[in-house]
């Protein structure tokens, strides 16, 4: 329900399909499902803070797509004050505040609690583009909101007594 209310929030009637855009989400949502399970199964080393450990990962990933980056889009542009008032927000706030939250919270929390959140993201962008900038929301924009939220707040429930238990703890009763 999250992603189809995402995408009724995103989505404009006159959206095309785009293989390479299609492939790229895939595989981002790929490597963040990725990411989330293997930063619990093997967690932080010891004495690496959530901050340290957020900003190794961020370090890495930026120097693996810096190239390609580069060969795509070319060389970055001349950066002045207001660029670098932008870098330090979208550095310091959101990226690694935001992702410090994340991890700490990802270590935390049950994974399909955590694997909801994702969707707030876009919602989140849609929101600020109406208050900062003045952009309109359609009814099925709207709609895309209310569902999505409806989505998240449910998987942030509890597991009910006598559902179905996931895989791992059916493994544990077992052994």
């Amino acid at each position: 329900a999250a992603p189809l209310g995402v995408t009724l929030v995103v989505l404009r009637p006159d959206a095309g399909t785009d293989p390479l855009g299609v492939a790229a989400g895939l595989t981002g949502t790929a490597a963040m499902a990725a990411g989330l399970v293997l930063t619990r199964r093997w967690g932080r080393p010891p004495g690496v803070g959530t901050v340290a450990a957020t900003s190794w990962q961020l370090t890495a990933g930026g120097l693996l797509i810096a190239p390609l980056a580069v060969a795509v889009e070319g060389p970055p542009p001349s950066v002045d004050g207001p660029a670098l008032l932008g870098y330090a927000w979208l550095g310091l706030v959101g990226t690694a505040a935001a992702y410090a939250l994340w991890f700490r919270g990802a270590a935390r929390l049950p994974l399909t609690q955590v694997s909801v959140l994702g969707a707030l993201s876009p919602l989140t962008a849609a929101a600020l583009g109406w208050l900062a900038l003045g952009q309109a929301l359609s009814a099925t924009q709207l709609a895309g909101f209310a569902l999505t939220i409806a989505a998240t707040v449910v998987g942030q429930l509890p597991v009910l007594p006598g559902a179905r238990p996931g895989l791992r703890a059916a493994r544990r009763r077992r052994s």
